[in-house]
C-alpha cells in the first residue's frame, strides 16, 4: 500500500492521487470521480504517507493503521464516517488501542475511517509494505547506530561530572598543609649553624664578663 502518491488538498473534500509532476506544478486526480486538475503550489498538498496517529507510546503511521482496519474487516469496508461518535471509537479502540484519547479528536476518527473506505472501495488497502516505508526503514535503520556511536562517545555532563566526584576524593590542599613539609639540606645546615653558633655566643659573653675592667691610671 503506497500512500506517498495519495494527498489531500486544503479546501476540496476526498483524496487524490498524484498522475505527473514538473518542476513548480503537478496534476492530481480526485479518487472520487477521477477528475483531474493542475495543482501549482505543491506546499499546500499533503501526503498520506507523512500523517500519524498519536498514541500513549509512539506515533503510528497512518497506513498502519488502515492496516489493522482491513485486517479487522477481513478486507472489507469499515463503519459509516458518519456513524455515531461512540461506534467510532470503539472502532479505533479496537484498531488502536493505544491510541491518545486527549489528541486524537472525534473528527479525526472520522477523517481516517473515511479515507480509509475510499481507498478501499478502488484496491489501494492492502497488508503489503511500500517502497516509500522500506526506504524510510532503512534510512531510519542506518541512522540508530550512529545515534549509539554519539551518545557513547559524547563527553560527560558537567552535571554528572559533579555527581561523581565524591566517590573518588582526592587529597586537598588543606591535607597537604597539615603535614609539614621535608627541609630541604639546606635549611638543615643553617639550623645546625644556628644551633652551634649559640653556645660559642654565650662562652664568649661568660669570658668576657669574668675578665675585670682594666683600671685607668692617673697621669
Amino acid at each position: 500500500m503506497d500512500l506517498s502518491l495519495i494527498f489531500t488538498i486544503p479546501g476540496k473534500p476526498g483524496l487524490f492521487k498524484l498522475v505527473s509532476q514538473a518542476k513548480n506544478s503537478a496534476v492530481v486526480e480526485a479518487l472520487a470521480d477521477g477528475k483531474r486538475m493542475p495543482m501549482f503550489n505543491l506546499n499546500q498538498v499533503s501526503s498520506l504517507a507523512e500523517i500519524a496517529i498519536y498514541t500513549y507510546g509512539k506515533e503510528v503511521s497512518l497506513a498502519d493503521v488502515f492496516r489493522a482496519i482491513y485486517q479487522k474487516e477481513n478486507g472489507g469496508k469499515t463503519l459509516n464516517h458518519k456513524a455515531d461518535a461512540a461506534d467510532l471509537k470503539k472502532l479505533f479502540e479496537e484498531v488502536l488501542p493505544e491510541y491518545d484519547r486527549e489528541r486524537v479528536y472525534d473528527s479525526n476518527i472520522r477523517k481516517v475511517v473515511q479515507w480509509y473506505n475510499i481507498l478501499q472501495e478502488k484496491g489501494l488497502v492492502d497488508l503489503e509494505p511500500s517502497e516509500y516505508e522500506k526506504a524510510e526503514a532503512n534510512v531510519a535503520a542506518a541512522e540508530q547506530p550512529e545515534t549509539v556511536a554519539e551518545e557513547v562517545n559524547a563527553p560527560a555532563a558537567p552535571a554528572a561530572k559533579a555527581a561523581k566526584a565524591p566517590a573518588k576524593p582526592k587529597e586537598t590542599k588543606t591535607a597537604k598543609a597539615d603535614k609539614p613539609a621535608p627541609k630541604s639540606a639546606s635549611a638543615k645546615g643553617e639550623a645546625t649553624a644556628e644551633k652551634a653558633a649559640k653556645p660559642a655566643a654565650k662562652s664568649a659573653a661568660k669570658k668576657t664578663a669574668a675578665k675585670p675592667a682594666a683600671k685607668k691610671t692617673d697621669k
